[in-house]
């Protein structure tokens, strides 16, 4: 007697289900400001910095959305 076997599917793995930092232009493109103004946000306190190594640093995922958040407008 021979049994049929069903292949067994598993969902796909994902790498990573969100970034935890943004690079200076990523960060850029997303709040839509220059360079400088980011730079300026996270001098004031409103975004975190987190040096990655000697020349590169990146804006945390987690500053983003909570200033994002901070600044919506009202419906």
């Amino acid at each position: 007697m021979t049994v049929a076997s069903t292949p067994i599917s598993h969902p796909p793995h994902r790498a990573a289900t969100r970034a935890l930092l943004y690079r200076i232009n990523v960060a850029e493109a997303k709040l839509g400001v220059s360079r400088s103004t980011i730079y300026r946000l996270v001098h004031n306190g409103e975004l975190e910095l987190v040096k990655i190594g000697k020349r590169s640093s990146g804006i945390t995922a987690t500053s983003l959305h909570a200033m994002i958040e901070r600044n919506k407008m009202p419906c």
